[in-house]
């Protein structure tokens, strides 16, 4: 896995160095790649017969796993929120209110990976499975840690988001890490025949659930990287879903820990609408962060694992 960090680390590197110079192309390649990973997962698991007749507990806990990561994120953003005190809430809207996107208009990207995950299901449970080299998944996650790193260094909103910010609210993408953990630390007693690092692991995704899925496949075998991949998804859906009401129950900063790295794009929207738009930098600065830290984060839990 250093390899793979050194390809993210050194993409970054390489795209900061030429933001002035933007090559959109490498986000709609970062794109495909994800594609290709999910159906080579999917793949994998469906050529796995003992997988199959487990989906359904699988199911189950990554359900289970989403709410808890959920649940601590917002319990510790309440905490956060009570200990700097109450923030200006702006309101969302101005003038007259648009429309909120719908859900499968926010959940298009979701909804295409579930699909490719799905299609590689069913092949690789009905067809025989094509030969490819040892490491074919582990040269496509390089080269795609190469383009995620290069995007994310290209990317200027994180320096403007940090100028805009209450610095007191850069410590919310701590907040939501730690948040995850201590609700992963409780599936892990509801849940032992998991071992925790695995459990950190799968929570350590925050919502990115293509790339964690992958990368846990990779380094844990596909079980727990279905795992992750399920209980990702679920938790944006979560996000989604249900932001008005967590802000109501945990406070105006609940909604973005809840999202995790997703607060940058998908759950964007709703956060704007449900805490209002002084919120926006918040939101895009924490999932930027988080974004960046969930390869090395899952690379030392599956460590431990190993």
């Amino acid at each position: 896995m250093i390899i793979v960090l050194l390809c993210l680390w050194v993409s970054a590197a390489l795209g900061y160095i030429l933001r002035r110079h933007p090559w959109h192309w490498v986000s709609s390649m970062t794109t495909y790649i994800i594609w290709l990973l999910l159906f080579l997962l999917g793949m994998e698991v469906g050529s796995n017969r003992t997988l199959i007749a487990s989906l359904g507990t699988l199911g189950v806990e990554s359900a289970v796993a989403a709410l808890f990561m959920v649940a601590g994120s917002c319990v510790a953003a309440l905490l956060f929120y009570k200990s700097i005190g109450k923030m200006k809430r702006e309101s969302a809207e101005t003038g007259n209110p648009e429309k909120a996107p719908s859900l499968s208009h926010q959940m298009k990207d979701s909804l295409i990976i579930v699909g490719f995950f799905l299609l590689g299901l069913v092949s690789g449970y009905s067809l025989p499975r094509p030969p490819l080299p040892a490491d074919a998944g582990y040269i496509t996650l390089c080269v795609l840690m190469g383009s995620v790193g290069f995007s994310i260094g290209q990317n200027d909103e994180v320096r403007r988001s940090i100028r805009r910010l209450d610095r007191r609210l850069m410590l919310l993408p701590l907040v939501t890490i730690l948040g995850t953990w201590g609700g992963m630390l409780a599936v892990c007693a509801l849940i032992p025949r998991i071992g925790v690092a695995d459990w950190m692991a799968v929570g350590s995704g925050f919502g990115y659930y293509s790339l964690s899925g992958i990368m846990i496949s990779e380094l844990r075998g596909a079980e727990i990287g279905t795992i992750a991949l399920m209980s990702n998804i679920l938790r944006e859906i979560i996000t989604l879903v249900g932001a008005p009401l967590l802000a109501r129950w945990f406070g105006p900063l609940a909604p973005i820990t809840a999202g995790g790295c997703t607060t940058e794009d998908t759950t964007l929207p709703v956060i704007a609408r449900t805490c209002g738009r002084a919120l926006v930098p918040v939101s895009i600065f924490h999932g930027l962060t988080i974004d960046f830290s969930v390869p090395f984060l899952i690379s030392f839990f599956c460590s431990l694992a190993g």
